[in-house]
């Protein structure tokens, strides 16, 4: 696995970043998290915390209210950033192959099909699906449209990767080969990814960081480093070390939720 750390320069910072909904639901507040390049790092937090609306503000997809998203090692005045964003359903377009659906972030910035084409086979290539590039949505496994949909985030090669709750609604055999296959992509292709999830399993297994967040507002409550030597494997979900790094991870997440308890009854 590799290792950042906490002196390493940001790709992203969120600092004092809040959103106010327009019906005033105040969705987040003052929240502080800085993303370091090449590292996995998990949000993770019940439903309602805010966690995918800090992935839309990141990505650009919504304003905050207050504080500001910055980009360190980029120009201030750069309105589009290097990233993409894979969502909890796969949102293929049914009428389109598995190719065409691919080829669709090529196509939104003009690049000819001659040209794309070469990309849009190694990103099959990179999730398995070669042999179904003249498939259709109908014709896939629920396992197998996440796949496309992280191909087609990936076809631009970008340098970061936001990911929202994206195994959630697949069985735990899927879900753990696509956590490895994740694992994988991130390695080989040295990505930054955030990821979403509900699951302290998922988030221990995958991250190199986790952001724990309370809601009422939405806010980071505690980060935690998962700081193992150990190879991300099936061998690895079976291990001490890993049990261990999860009950902290609950242990740290029920405490927060505990002080988001105390702060219903006290209103």
């Amino acid at each position: 696995m590799k290792r950042q750390l906490a002196e390493d320069p940001a790709i992203v910072s969120l600092k004092g970043v809040s959103k106010t909904f327009s019906n005033g639901t105040v969705a987040l507040d003052d929240v502080c998290l800085s993303v370091r390049p090449g590292e996995i790092l998990s949000l993770l937090g019940p439903s309602g915390c805010g966690k995918s609306t800090v992935l839309r503000i990141i990505a650009g997809l919504a304003e905050p209210s207050a504080g500001k998203v910055t980009w360190p090692q980029e120009p201030a005045n750069r309105l589009e950033h290097d990233l993409s964003f894979v969502f909890q359903e796969p949102t293929l377009m049914p009428w389109a192959t598995v190719y065409e659906n691919i080829r669709l972030p090529l196509r939104l910035k003009r690049v000819a099909e001659k040209t794309a084409r070469a990309d849009i086979s190694e990103a099959l290539e990179m999730v398995g699906l070669s042999q179904f590039a003249e498939s259709y949505p109908r014709e896939l496994s629920g396992g197998m449209k996440m796949r496309v949909s992280i191909a087609r985030a990936l076809v631009t090669r970008p340098r970061v990767l936001l990911m929202d709750e994206p195994f959630a609604a697949l069985d735990e055999i899927t879900r753990f080969k696509l956590n490895n296959d994740l694992l994988h992509l991130w390695q080989r292709f040295d990505l930054t990814i955030v990821f979403v999830t509900h699951s302290v399993f998922e988030s221990v297994y995958l991250s190199e960081r986790i952001a724990i967040m309370r809601s009422r507002p939405g806010r980071v409550a505690d980060e935690l480093v998962i700081d193992t030597h150990l190879e991300r494997n099936d061998a690895f979900r079976t291990s001490p070390e890993y049990a261990g790094l999860c009950g902290r991870v609950s242990a740290a997440l029920h405490d927060a939720m505990s002080g988001e308890e105390d702060i219903i009854e006290r209103v």
